[in-house]
Parts: structure tokens; sequence; C-alpha cells
């Protein structure tokens, strides 16, 4: 009788064990770099897919730069980047030096390149590009007419520039080939940390900063972003990417993820990061709202 009980019991147990195996086994892993728009498209994934299918979703948070994310994503830690940039993953995991800056020749050769290199599914574009932009204050905008960067060749003599250092000396793209493409010069450049161009800008210590096209700070200073009409920067079109073992495995994930496929213009990923970054509300509870304003999740 005692082993009878003591069998059960053990049967019992390993049933359990088992179907808690097979129970984590229906989860995916989202990985995701410590920035505010990384952390709202990662919480914007799990949402989308935890609320319209049995999968589960796991957020890896604070993966740090570009090689970290790839590396997770080659031992399979993660199965799913929340976000890629074009124009990283040409030169950095693809190695590429030249490529064209067209944005929809650039996506091409993005997405066949990590399919043959390493058998991930690039997705469409969620619609954002988190790119570098030339940034005013309204009052120059207005002065001398600014609406892109060719409107500069003007009055570029007389504009102080502040910019993050390492682009005064980057080769491709950097202010040599910048100043080649567009020809003309600013009157005075001061080099400074990316972080610090925004209130520079704002506070009238320069005219103008090389700044990136999503921040929120854009939004929080009311800066006026100038269009590069000759396409000089690469385009850095945001993409979730997947393993395609994984898209084996749970088919359905195509079709959840490609529901924020083009939902998202860079004005709108802006306003986002301003609603965490400035207003301090929650990522995820920001992601919900947008997702329930949008249809892709029900309220």
């Amino acid at each position: 009788m005692k082993k009878r009980w003591i069998y059960a019991f053990v049967t019992a147990v390993l049933s359990v064990v088992l179907l808690a195996g097979c129970g984590s086994s229906n989860v995916v892993k989202i990985g995701h770099q410590p920035t505010t728009e990384q952390t709202i498209m990662a919480q914007m994934l799990k949402q989308v897919i935890e609320g319209n299918s049995d999968i589960k979703v796991d957020l890896v948070g604070g993966l740090g730069a570009t090689p970290v994310v790839l590396k997770a994503m080659e031992n399979n830690d993660i199965q799913i980047s929340a976000i890629r940039y074009v124009g990283t993953d040409l030169t950095s995991s693809l190695g590429l030096k030249e490529f064209s800056k067209d944005p929809q020749e650039a996506f091409d050769l993005v997405k066949k390149g990590v399919a043959e290199k390493f058998d991930q599914e690039w997705f469409p574009s969620y619609g954002f590009d988190n790119t570098y932009v030339f940034t005013v204050r309204k009052e120059i905008a207005d002065k001398y007419q600014l609406k892109k960067i060719s409107d500069l060749a003007k009055v570029a003599g007389e504009l102080h520039l502040g910019t993050d250092a390492s682009w005064l000396e980057r080769p491709n793209d950097g202010y040599e080939a910048f100043k080649q493409e567009y020809g003309f010069d600013f009157g005075k450049k001061t080099p400074m940390d990316i972080g610090l161009v925004y209130k520079a800008v704002a506070n009238g210590e320069v005219d103008i900063v090389l700044a990136y096209s999503t921040d929120s700070r854009l939004k929080e200073f009311n800066l006026v972003t100038l269009e590069d009409d000759k396409h000089f920067f690469p385009p850095y079109g945001a993409s979730a990417v997947v393993r395609n073992d994984t898209l084996k495995q749970y088919p359905q994930l195509t079709e959840l993820i490609n529901k924020l496929s083009n939902q998202i213009d860079t004005p709108t990923m802006t306003a986002l990061n301003y609603q965490a970054d400035i207003e301090k509300r929650d990522p995820e509870e920001i992601a919900r709202t947008f997702l329930q304003e949008q249809g892709l999740l029900q309220k």
C-alpha cells in the first residue's frame, strides 16, 4: 500500500513537471536595448502577441550595444529583436562600407543579407526612422526660411553648429563627406556630447545641431528638423527581426508582428518617446493606450 502511494505521488509530481515544461516551451523572448523607443516597441510587440494568441512573451531588456543583441539572437537567448535599424545592421552586422541610401533599396539589402547570414527575418518597417537630422530653433527656421538642408547653403557661414564629436571625424557619413555632398561649410563648429545638443540649441548657445529624429527633446524644446533632401544620411528605418526557426515554430507570429507595420511614423514615435521621457508615463501603459487607439488591442 505504501509503495503504491509513493508511486502515485511520484507519477503526479512528474506529470506536473512535464506539464510545466510544455507550458514554458510556449514562450518567446523579445530583446531590446535600454532606450525609450526600444522599450516602448518591445511592450507593443508583447501586448500584440499575447493579446491575439496563446503565446507568452518574456522581455529581456538592458541589452547594450548592437553586437550584444546580435549575439543574443545568435545564441537563441532571445528570439525577437524589438527594433533593429537598417543603417546600423548594414554597417555593423553585415559589415558593408558602401550601400545605396535609397530607403527601399537599403531595406531590401538588409533583409536579404540578414536572412542569408543569420537565418533571421527582417520585418517591414514600423514606419519611423531614427536617423540623423539637422535641427534649429523655430525662430531661426522662420528667419532664414529653412525647410530642407539645401536651404542652409545661403546662410551656413553665419551659423554656429553643435554636433557629436565623432561625426566631425567619421569618413563615410561624417562632416567632410557632408560638405562635399551639400557644398557648404558652417561658420563655426563646436563638438559636444550628443545628449547636450538639444538644450544647447534651445538656449541659443549654438544655432543648429545634428540630432536624432525621434528624440523626445525635439518636441520638448519645439525644435524644427530639416529635410535631408539629398539623402546624405543612411536610412535608419526601424523593424522587428525574428529568428526563422521561431517563425516556423509559431507561424502566427508573422501576421501578429505585421500588425505593427507602417503604424508609427517618425512624429508619432517622437510623441510616444515624449510621453515616457518628459511626462514620465509608464512605457507599458503608453504601448497599451496606443494599440487600443489603433484598434490593435481590445480595451
